[in-house]
């Protein structure tokens, strides 16, 4: 089987315990090499995972002619900016969430993917598990009726009292962390995009940065309840409720393998899968058979909008339209 082959930006924990053994198990992804700005940092990663090549620097990956495609799990203030210099150089781009910080610099990248011809894709994995795919046939085939209503969490309990996630210029808080999952999931169940928000939220005193929020958003067919934050039990549910019935997620986010969920009283089994795998092997192949990955860049620009209002909600206490 043909592989596209793969360079990782940054050495993060993330990309160390989630997207890089992942990548390891996809039949169409050859990960060549990863670049970090330590090379110490860069050796080890080398020798954990086997790599072919390690990179002292991020431009020097993006300029190695061989890979093809680049996965981006820098700080979220960085995403765009290398996103476009990856694009700049030929290369595929799967970015993590969020695709940017501001809906600027998202369209930003969507016009040059556009002029390049490039596949560029936000990297939300929920999606690609099969409680999804199962839940989003459900809704399709009107088993629970046309949705109305939906509430999803996304929540756990931060220990750090600094680092990225509370650093306002690197894209830090909870809204960009955590509360992308429920906004996301939102958007895409009731298969539309948001006509307005309203949040209200804590605001660290110190770091000027959201660290729990709840948010409304007002859809055209009804209306999603969302919370997000660091300073709560970890939670990751979701409902959405139809005219018909209502389908559970226990776990909507990062679910176990094998997991269930709840089809008005009965349950449903899922079969065991890892969403990150199947979120790089789908990429993959939309490179290799040059087609448009399932959620496009312009999804990424619109959830980027959703994001940006709830954002201002936030911090004017008023209702944003979109």
């Amino acid at each position: 089987m043909r592989q596209v082959k793969w360079g990782v930006l940054g050495g993060s924990g993330f990309a160390r315990r989630r997207s890089i053994p992942a990548m390891m198990q996809c039949p169409n992804v050859e990960l060549v090499g990863v670049a970090s700005r330590s090379q110490e940092k860069s050796e080890k990663f080398k020798e954990q995972f086997s790599l072919a090549k390690v990179y002292s620097s991020y431009q020097e990956l993006l300029d190695d002619v061989e890979i093809e495609a680049v996965h981006i799990p820098l700080p979220n203030s960085m995403h765009s900016e290398w996103a476009l210099a990856a694009l700049e150089k030929g290369k595929h781009v799967l970015s993590e969430k969020p695709f940017a910080t501001t809906v600027e610099d998202a369209q930003l990248v969507a016009e040059k993917a556009e002029q390049t011809g490039l596949k560029v894709m936000e990297a939300l994995m929920w999606p690609f598990h099969p409680q999804h795919r199962t839940a989003k046939k459900l809704v399709a085939d009107g088993v629970i009726g046309e949705v109305r209503f939906i509430r999803a969490s996304f929540t756990y309990m931060m220990t750090a009292k600094s680092g990225i996630r509370l650093d306002k210029e690197l894209g830090g808080g909870s809204l960009l962390d955590v509360g992308c999952y429920p906004v996301s999931g939102a958007r895409y169940y009731f298969d539309e995009e948001p006509i307005s928000v309203f949040a209200s939220g804590d605001i660290h005193p110190e770091h000027g940065v959201d660290t729990n929020a709840s948010a409304i958003l007002q859809f055209a067919k009804g209306r999603a309840v969302i919370d997000f934050g660091f300073h709560l039990p970890y939670r990751t549910e979701m409902e959405i409720v139809g005219e018909l019935g209502h389908i559970l997620f226990p776990r909507a986010w990062q679910p176990f393998e094998q997991s269930t969920i709840y089809l008005n009283d009965d349950e449903i089994v899922l079969p065991p899968a890892n969403h990150y795998i199947n979120l790089f092997e789908h990429f993959s192949q939309c490179v290799l058979d040059d087609t448009t990955p399932e959620i496009g860049v312009d999804d990424a620009v619109n959830q980027m909008k959703a994001l940006d209002a709830i954002k201002k909600s936030l911090v004017s206490g008023s209702a944003q339209k979109l």
